[in-house]
This record gives C-alpha cells, sequence and structure tokens, in this order.
C-alpha cells in the first residue's frame, strides 16, 4: 500500500514486530549464557530435553552403583582381614599341634601346650561372632552369600556376589579338636590342614571377586564420563558461538528500537500538509 495514512502505521508495526523477536531472542541468549545450559527447558530443544533427562538419570544411577561397589569392597576387606587373623591363628594351633606330636613331652606340658591351643580355638569362634560391617555379622552364618548391585540395570550381570557362610571353629571342623597326647595332635593336625583349605578357599573367592569390585568401578567411573560428555554436548551452550549470537541480538535490538522510533513519527508528516 503505498500513500501517506496516519490509522494504521504499517512501518511501526513491522519494526514492533521485528523488535519483540528480537527481544526474545535475546532473553534467551540471556537464559542461556547466565544458566549455562543451551537446552533449559522442553521448549528448547525438546528431542535434546529428553536425551539429556535421560542420560542425567544414567549419570545418577552410574554414581549409585560405584557407591555400591565401593561398599562392596569395604565389606570384603573387612572379611578378608578378619580370615588373615583365622589364617595366622590355624598356623600357630598347627604349629602347638606339631609341638604335641612329639614325644618328648611330659603330660604336664601337653597340659600347656592344650591351654593354649583352646584360647586361641576359642578366638577364632569369637571373631565369627563379632565380625560385622553396618551392623550385619558377616562370618557368623547368618549370611551365607553376599550380592552387590553394581550396574544400572537388573540383570545378573549387574551384580556380583561371594559366599562365605558360617566360619567358627566348629564350621571349620576343629571345635573339639585338642593336643592332650600325640594321637590327639596328630587329629588336630589333619583337621587344622583341611581348615586352612576352608579358609584358604574363601580367601581366594574374596580376593577374586576385590579385584572384580577395582575394575568394575573403572569401568563405571569411564561410563559416567562419557555420557556426562554426551550429555554436555547436547545440553551445555557453546559460550562462543552463544556470546556472538547474542552481541548479533544486541545490535539488532538498538537499532530495532531507532527504527521504531523513526516509523512513530512517519504520520506526524501529515500535519505538514495541513493549511
Amino acid at each position: 500500500m503505498s500513500g501517506m495514512i496516519i490509522n494504521d502505521n504499517i512501518a511501526s508495526m513491522n519494526a514492533q514486530y521485528n523488535l519483540n523477536r528480537t527481544q526474545e531472542a535475546l532473553a534467551k541468549h540471556i537464559n542461556r549464557l547466565s544458566s549455562g545450559y543451551r537446552v533449559n527447558s522442553p521448549a528448547d530443544d525438546p528431542a535434546g530435553y529428553a536425551i539429556s533427562q535421560r542420560m542425567g538419570g544414567q549419570v545418577l544411577s552410574y554414581n549409585a552403583a560405584i557407591r555400591n561397589a565401593n561398599d562392596g569392597t569395604h565389606l570384603l576387606q573387612t572379611a578378608s582381614g578378619a580370615l588373615m587373623t583365622d589364617n595366622t591363628l590355624l598356623l600357630k594351633m598347627r604349629q602347638l599341634a606339631i609341638q604335641a606330636a612329639n614325644g618328648t613331652y611330659s603330660d604336664k606340658d601337653l597340659k600347656v601346650l592344650n591351654q593354649e591351643y583352646q584360647h586361641l580355638n576359642s578366638e577364632i569362634s569369637r571373631i565369627a561372632r563379632v565380625t560385622d560391617f553396618n551392623g550385619m555379622k558377616i562370618l557368623d552364618g547368618s549370611h551365607s552369600e553376599f550380592k552387590f548391585h553394581v550396574g544400572i540395570y537388573t540383570s545378573i550381570d549387574d551384580r556380583l556376589s561371594v559366599k562365605m557362610g558360617k566360619l567358627d571353629a566348629s564350621s571349620l571342623g576343629i571345635g573339639s579338636t585338642k593336643i592332650l597326647d600325640r594321637s590327639d595332635a596328630k587329629n588336630a593336625i589333619d583337621r587344622l590342614d583341611s581348615a586352612l583349605e576352608k579358609i584358604t578357599q574363601v580367601q581366594g573367592s574374596i580376593g577374586a571377586i576385590q579385584n572384580r569390585m577395582e575394575w568394575t568401578i573403572k569401568n563405571l567411573n569411564n561410563a559416567t564420563t562419557n555420557v556426562q560428555a554426551s550429555r554436555a554436548g547436547i545440553r551445555d551452550v557453546n559460550f562462543a558461538s552463544e556470546t556472538a549470537a547474542f552481541t548479533k541480538r544486541q545490535i539488532l535490538s538498538q537499532s530495532g528500537a531507532a527504527v521504531l522510533a523513526q516509523a512513530n513519527l512517519i504520520p506526524q508528516a501529515a500535519i505538514k500538509l495541513l493549511p
């Protein structure tokens, strides 16, 4: 439409429309630069927002799995320390039994050796009763198997387990042993060897799971880093490009405001036509 009109200032309307769009874009740039995120709401990027939220959930799950693995490692370390003590006690008991099997000791000597032997025997049972982690007894048989959830899903591959069972003197087969004569001593030696083998097997299982825990934690940390990096690529703002766009919108806002002021003056030219 050409000609001079005053009821509808089309130039001013166009200038207002463009200035409003510039201001809206400028507000988005400010929001992104102040928050550090390119995607602050579903409206910014629906698909990107959904993906970033899902990845955020993965990161939280990975962190929980890492904590589980660390807690499991600490439990295994507690059990391993107790079993190392048991192993030392059993070796000392075997040493006493070897001494008692020799024919050079009197009955009085054997009673002294047996007294020490029985104290060591009782200590093994006491360790089984008192060894606990987070209020849970781990060697008294109340928990025959410990399962550790070290993944972010629910499959069997997301769990590690280790069996320990009851490891007191009776369960090890040495509860009733004594070394009051050579026959008793020889029987004790055989039973102590079996007990040492059982302790060693449990220690081996614990050690193997501890090693797997370490590798699991490393893998979980690596997965967490990769997911966070992918999420950052989707959600985080590129400050270089965003700052450039922000500067452009600032210039357009200033020029748009100036143009709008000039457009609003156009109808005033009609006054000059009046006589």
